[in-house]
């Protein structure tokens, strides 16, 4: 028996994690999910959104299961994700057939985007810019201007340190590897802005090619701009691209569009010894509470959950019967051209597995 936390955040986040977990309790998988107090509610009842106990409950768990923040649980990601040091962020982004992508022909759409998650310019380090003159006046940029020239102003610090790349390069390599193991390519396409920011971008490019080329694979490099063109035009040639954390949240939000939308996306997030799985969207409140959000990304979060504690097999099989309910276009939300709710959907789902 393997102990399952969720944590449904907000918004449509309550909505899709319950009907995953129906999904889950239908299929009569050997788990025993927990529903520890979280969210608005627990910052109304225990003065914070995510109390100890919810804390000490995930990490004993076998796998967490998170929904969709918002302005309530936006804490809660920040524990999950920074706090517990998850800095290797999967994104996977595959075609069923059947799904409503805008490209004329997505079949064949199959890779991963791999989100550094914990540098880059998360979680946030700011300041003024008269603050960075004080104690840095000498920083210029190519033109010769020093930061002074500007006069008032705001600054963001980027931060890419050495054993960050060589962590989440690692990471890369490896899974790589397992997608060779399964038919792919096991390719890593690094994506930076190197040609602007040759110290700090050019470092993650630099460790990231030795990294993946000492492992014996095929690497390849293409600046941030046009990679975004090339996630559209050329998506089948992508197998695990690896991203700075900035570039990879605004990649992966394109890259599920070409699938057909952001509430397919599902992702995973990756740390030593520590993992949590949500949807890639957000908590859209213009639909919440009227039963019509799609619960794939998350069906499809809780399938990664599924294969990560060990059960692989019962994985791909709710992978495939996801992918049979969209074949079979019959049983699908608004989004995805349907009329279905939520909860018939996840109903569906649950019956595609049990028939299979």
């Amino acid at each position: 028996m393997k102990t399952i936390v969720v944590l449904p955040g907000e918004g449509i986040g309550i909505e899709v994690v319950d009907a995953a977990c129906e999904v889950l309790e239908g299929i009569g998988l050997p788990l025993k999910i927990l529903h520890p107090p979280q969210g608005a509610a627990a910052l109304k009842e225990h003065g914070t959104p995510i109390p100890e106990e919810t804390k000490r409950a995930a990490r004993e768990a076998d796998g967490v299961l998170f929904g969709a923040a918002g302005p309530s649980s936006s804490q809660v990601v920040s524990w999950l994700r920074w706090e517990m040091e998850a800095y290797a962020g999967v994104r996977p982004v595959r075609f069923f057939r059947g799904m409503h992508s805008p490209l004329v022909d997505p079949d064949g759409i199959d890779y991963v985007i791999l989100r550094e998650n914990s540098q880059d310019l998360y979680p946030g380090r700011e300041g003024d810019l008269s603050e960075l003159a004080r104690v840095m006046p000498d920083l210029a940029d190519k033109t010769g201007r020093t930061i002074g020239h500007f006069g008032a102003g705001r600054f963001a610090v980027k931060v890419v340190t050495p054993a960050g790349v060589e962590r989440i390069a690692r990471f890369a390599v490896e899974l790589a590897r397992k997608r060779q193991a399964l038919g792919k390519p096991g390719k890593v396409t690094c994506v930076t802005k190197s040609n602007v920011l040759p110290k700090s971008d050019g470092l993650f490019q630099q460790i990231s090619e030795r990294v993946v080329r000492d492992a014996g694979l095929e690497f390849e490099h293409f600046h941030v701009d046009d990679m975004a063109r090339r996630l559209v035009r050329f998506p089948r040639a992508m197998d695990v691209v690896l991203c700075m954390n900035l570039y990879g949240d605004i990649l992966s939000d394109l890259a599920a569009e070409t699938a057909g939308g952001l509430g397919l996306a599902p992702s995973g997030c990756f740390g030593d010894g520590w993992a949590y799985f949500e949807s890639v969207h957000g908590s859209a409140p213009d639909i919440a509470g009227q039963g019509i959000a799609n619960p794939t990304a998350t069906i499809l979060s809780a399938a990664m959950m599924l294969d990560h504690i060990g059960l692989a097999t019962e994985a791909q099989r709710l992978q495939n019967a996801v992918g049979r309910v969209y074949h079979d276009r019959k049983t699908l939300t608004p989004d995805q051209g349907g009329s279905a709710t939520t909860r018939a959907m996840a109903q569906a789902v649950a019956a595609a597995y049990r028939s299979a």
